[in-house]
């Protein structure tokens, strides 16, 4: 189905996914695969929009989601920093396992959204993957391409308890089923013999505190 609907205003973010193909029994955008990225140190939104001339290459969402819940309320005010950079990882509202399900399936719709918003604004985007619980895997990945470089983060999953690790590793597994990613990123800790687990190419990249204090 295709979205063009608009409204006089912006009251319902309408506008963040004009003309979007949308996918899966939640309506979710459908986004464009990312062929080929080189995410070389990213930098959070929060930090990002404050550099006056970028010293790395790429972007994410991978912090609390105040820090970019203003990019979902104003995104044209943000657009021309986000451009500056090679591209970015897209955003990462939070979908916790104790979530009430309807505020995770909104959350992942506006991770959707936005994604579609910053991909038709020409911006080269990873499209982030994230899910709940296990019942959010019948839909979490509605609208993430096929075929694509896909990431995900595992903080908050690595310090917490088995069960918690066993929804990661799960939903590493059904994402691969789903989507067949070219190649995963992730943002966080993911032991080496994690990788052998999967039949994908995965790649690590540092988090804040690992860049700033090498904190392991």
């Amino acid at each position: 189905m295709k979205f063009n609907k608009l409204a006089d205003h912006d009251t319902f973010r309408w506008d963040r996914i004009k003309d979007a193909t949308l996918v899966g029994m939640h309506d979710m955008p459908q986004l464009k695969p990312c062929v080929a990225a080189d995410p070389r140190n990213p930098i959070g939104f929060h930090a990002a929009k404050s550099l006056k001339e970028p010293s790395v290459s790429w972007f994410h969402f991978y912090e609390d989601d105040y820090q970019f819940e203003r990019l979902w309320n104003r995104p044209g005010t943000y657009l021309d920093i986000l451009k500056r950079f090679e591209g970015g990882i897209s955003p990462d509202f939070s979908m916790y396992i104790d979530m009430p399900k309807a505020q995770q399936i909104w959350n992942c719709w506006r991770n959707r959204a936005m994604a579609y918003w910053m991909q038709e604004q020409g911006i080269n985007v990873i499209p982030n993957a994230c899910w709940g619980d296990a019942d959010s895997l019948a839909w979490a990945f509605d609208g993430l391409p096929e075929d694509s470089v896909l990431a995900i983060t595992t903080q908050g999953c690595m310090q917490k308890t088995d069960y918690r690790k066993q929804i990661l590793v799960n939903g590493i597994h059904e994402l691969i089923r789903q989507k067949h990613p070219t190649k995963l990123v992730v943002y966080g800790k993911f032991p080496d013999p994690w990788k052998e687990r999967f039949s994908i190419p995965i790649e690590t990249l540092p988090t804040f505190a690992e860049q700033k204090w090498g904190c392991r």
